[in-house]
């Protein structure tokens, strides 16, 4: 039984055979030339991970055809019944919409701009990194951050991204914006998770978040390296 279904990425192909037991996934671009293809058993097979990750259809059109999927085939033995527990193992995370790269560069720039700005001028004042210069006729006034005045200001700024975030799943920036981190499971993430996720931001933020951006880029669920690591997701709320 084969069933085609149109995308925001081109025609998606479902092959069902009974005889075999296989389920096959094509997808085609606008020529309908396939361009990515994935042959699983049925008595194994996670249709929404299968469209995701290996067809590269977006998260939420994947559940949509899993979801058609399922109901078509209930009737179908161990291949209904597969569908069905599936759906309920990836109830969480596969009805949820991924956060995409703008939103969360958006939430980067308001939690830089309301948190750590003050906070940057704060610390550095308090430490002693400011200074003044007054000549003939002109006055000058500046802070000049230490190397342990930034060393601080890291140290600040993880905990600040991993309280909040083990917390709430939520940085001030990421409420604004309404996006917040889970887990791969789409339940809330440890706090172990959280700690590895931000400790690798610093890694990810080199170069302007360049590193965190590329590997987002190349990610089925746009996680970014820390992402990976900690087994995390930016969804919208």
């Amino acid at each position: 039984m084969k069933q085609t279904f149109n995308t925001s990425i081109g025609a998606v192909e479902v092959l069902v055979d009974r005889q075999s037991r296989i389920v096959s996934v094509y997808r085609f671009d606008a020529e309908h030339r396939p361009i990515a293809a994935a042959i699983e058993s049925w008595d194994h097979v996670d249709l929404v991970d299968v469209l995701n990750r290996q067809a590269g259809v977006p998260l939420s059109e994947a559940n949509r055809i899993a979801a058609t999927m399922r109901e078509q085939h209930a009737g179908i033995g161990s291949l209904g019944e597969r569908l069905e527990e599936r759906s309920r193992e990836r109830s969480g995370w596969s009805n949820l919409q991924n956060a995409g790269i703008p939103l969360r560069f958006v939430a980067v720039l308001l939690d830089a701009l309301i948190v750590f700005v003050p906070l940057g001028i704060f610390v550095a004042l308090m430490r002693g990194d400011g200074y003044t210069q007054h000549g003939n006729g002109y006055s000058n006034a500046g802070i000049n951050f230490s190397g342990e005045t930034i060393l601080l200001l890291v140290a600040l700024s993880v905990s600040y991204y991993v309280g909040c975030e083990a917390e709430t799943g939520a940085t001030l920036g990421k409420r604004m914006v309404g996006i917040r981190v889970v887990g791969e499971d789409g339940e809330h993430h440890t706090l172990g998770a959280a700690l590895v996720r931000n400790l690798i931001r610093i890694v990810d933020s080199l170069f302007f978040y360049f590193v965190g951006f590329m590997f987002a880029l190349t990610s089925k669920r746009g996680q970014r390296l820390g992402d990976r690591a900690a087994h995390t997701i930016v969804v919208r709320r």
